[in-house]
Order: C-alpha cells, then structure tokens, then sequence
C-alpha cells in the first residue's frame, strides 16, 4: 500500500495528525485529509514537504 502519514510540523516539532492518508485536496487555504478508514481532517495548512520513500507528508500552519 501507498498511503502516507501526515504530520504538522509547529515550534520544529512534528506532530502526527492523520495516518493511512490517501486523499489531499486544497481548498483555498486550506488542506483536507482524508484515510483508508473514513476520517477526514480540516487544517489551515500549506504542504512543506512530502516524502514518498518515508511515506511522509509534512503540513506546515499559515495562520
């Protein structure tokens, strides 16, 4: 499988907010998340990195 976690990097740490992500969408500014089992989140986020070796994304707040 392919799915990916999502962090959210705040004060240089990283926090993990979503696992098994397999949808990314933005909506405005905005990202929305959503998983194999049906959670969904929501943040006023932008994308800083995505590493697919470590099947690893990073969110970074703007605001």
């Amino acid at each position: 499988m392919c799915d990916i976690n999502a962090y959210l990097l705040e004060g240089g740490r990283e926090t993990m907010i979503l696992e098994n992500v397999e949808e990314v969408r933005t909506e405005g500014d905005h990202v929305f998340l959503a998983n194999i089992f049906g959670e969904e989140r929501t943040l006023k986020a932008r994308m800083k990195s995505y590493t697919n070796s470590q099947k690893k994304m990073i969110l970074e707040p703007t605001g």
